[in-house]
């Protein structure tokens, strides 16, 4: 896989963190809710993937989400950073080929 694909499996895993993030945010003041975590793992060179499970609390801890939340924008960014920076690359490549 090439950085590009690494970076969008990427990009991918942290939409999955920010939604199971947003559900518990959303579901904090529901009854008998139970909050999901995600989790990124590797996927041998071949990126990442998110798993989703049930949290071991019974209630959403709103500071926990806030941090996931945080988490979830910084990893966007460094994704996004690592796609334009491969692109300058191959740009840098074509100019000096050409």
């Amino acid at each position: 896989m090439d950085i590009n694909g690494i970076a969008l499996s990427g990009l991918n895993a942290y939409e999955s963190k920010l939604n199971v993030t947003a559900n518990n945010v959303a579901n904090l003041n529901t009854e008998n809710f139970k909050p999901s975590e995600a989790t990124a793992n590797d996927n041998a060179g071949q990126g990442v993937y998110v798993t989703i499970s049930k949290s071991a609390t019974q209630e959403v801890d709103l500071s926990k989400e806030m941090v996931d939340l945080t988490t979830s924008k910084n990893g966007f960014e460094a994704n996004l950073k690592t796609i334009k920076a491969a692109d300058e690359m191959t740009k840098s490549i074509i100019d000096i080929v050409v």
